[in-house]
């Protein structure tokens, strides 16, 4: 019955060609459009590690010649391009306790290698090590000298090395930990979109935002809603962070936080294990970061064996950040003896071209698509719309027509805005480009 009924379906049009029967015989058949898979492949690893099925946007975006930017606090977060190749590079640096010093880093380690890089430090073997794609940078990690007792993680939020590139003598301080420690201004993100709020967590767990599921500044739940990331209803990390590791080993372990947003939790996680006591957390300006790590230390962070872990996150301009590096390591190394093992690393650059457009030119060409007077966008990250799936079913459209607005979305001077544009789940089946 089904081979009768293929018969019926092409015989008629096989006829019809055969005849030409109206203009059957000037029509060509047009070539079905490949998502995805013409990019770049290094441009396509880096999505791939940047997406997590069921976490990360609907529809995903690359842009064309000209740059687009989510706006995200005082950051303009750019989106995958292939006009211009995202420069992903960042600077990155161990230092002190349990670090060999003067160890060169090989160019293109990425940031989920640093918390496997500071297990080593500590002789500290992680549970699972199969979930998470970071293995320690070799020769880093000394066995010999004062082991740390307090694990310091500084993140330069926004910041990567074409930044340091620019503005050679505003870093003294950055540069002097290079010297004397193992660093390299030559490391990775290791993922694209440049979201601080995913580059956070993988330096917090090791693993890759395809991994560890905090893909960026908002997430899909399970529930399946749209939240901030680390903000009530948001998803946890799908793996444990460093220090929820450490703190599963040796529940004295004292885990703090110094952020700018709730979105940089993911630099020390915290709750992954249930009954964990939680993290000591300051919300709050980046100049005021220093006399926060002095109320962390004044309570205890490093004052005994049992290895504590304070993430400090910070923001605005490099001379700035560099000042209050200099005096957050200074303090931590007083406090303990010189027993702190310090990581600084960037998170990513920020898009500073003057040419470059906002994303609401995507977002107003996605509206306008799709009929009915209720928002379709529920959130946006860079190079990816999370829908409101009750809208789209409300209105009997799906995800396609997201995706064929964005196709046909126009820069302000009129050019193409995207140069690919594709639902999520493409992604998933990048290896079988």
């Amino acid at each position: 019955m089904l081979l009768v009924a293929l018969a019926a379906i092409g015989i008629p049009a096989g006829i019809l060609q055969v005849l030409c029967v109206g203009r059957s015989c000037e029509a060509e058949p047009s070539a079905a459009r490949v998502p995805f898979c013409p990019l770049p492949e290094t441009l396509r690893t880096a999505i791939a590690n940047g997406y997590r099925e069921g976490r990360s946007p609907d529809v995903l975006a690359v842009g064309a010649s000209t740059p687009v930017y989510t706006q995200v606090d005082e950051l303009r977060l750019p989106w995958p391009s292939v006009g211009t190749a995202a420069d992903d590079r960042v600077p990155l640096v161990f230092v002190g306790a349990g670090i060999a010093s003067g160890t060169p880093i090989s160019d293109g380690v990425t940031l989920d290698r640093v918390a496997p890089t500071v297990s080593d430090a500590l002789g500290f073997q992680r549970p699972f090590p199969d979930v998470r794609s970071g293995t320690a940078v070799p020769g880093v990690a000394s066995a010999s000298g004062r082991p740390p007792r307090l694990i310091l993680l500084i993140a330069w939020k926004g910041a990567g090395s074409a930044e340091l590139e620019a503005r050679p003598g505003a870093w003294a301080f950055l540069a002097s930990l290079l010297e004397r420690g193992a660093g390299t201004l030559q490391a990775e993100v290791g993922s694209l979109p440049l979201d601080p709020t995913a580059a956070l967590t993988t330096i917090g767990t090791g693993g890759l935002p395809s991994q560890h599921g905090i893909t960026g500044s908002f997430v899909r739940s399970d529930e399946g809603r749209v939240a901030e990331a680390f903000a009530e209803g948001s998803p946890v990390p799908v793996i444990a962070s460093l220090a929820d590791d450490l703190e599963r080993a040796h529940p004295r372990t004292l885990v703090g936080l110094v952020e700018t947003a709730p979105r940089d939790r993911g630099l020390v996680g915290g709750g992954w294990y249930p009954d964990q006591d939680p993290v000591d957390t300051v919300i709050g300006d980046a100049a005021a970061a220093p006399l926060a790590v002095e109320v962390h230390l004044s309570t205890g962070y490093g004052a005994d064996d049992v290895p504590d872990v304070l993430g400090v996150v910070l923001d605005g301009g490099i001379r700035a950040m560099d000042r209050l590096t200099r005096r957050i390591v200074t303090e931590a190394q007083a406090a303990t003896g010189d027993a702190t093992l310090v990581v600084v690393a960037g998170t990513g650059t920020w898009e500073r071209g003057r040419t470059a457009v906002p994303d609401a030119f995507a977002v107003d060409a996605v509206e306008a698509s799709i009929p009915g007077a209720a928002p379709a966008v529920e959130a946006v990250v860079p190079g990816g719309l999370f829908l409101d799936q009750d809208v789209l079913r409300a209105e009997q459209v799906t995800g396609q027509a997201a995706v064929d607005a964005l196709l046909a979305a126009e820069d302000p001077e009129g050019g193409r805005m995207v140069a690919d544009a594709f639902q999520g789940f493409a992604v998933s089946f990048a290896r079988y480009c």
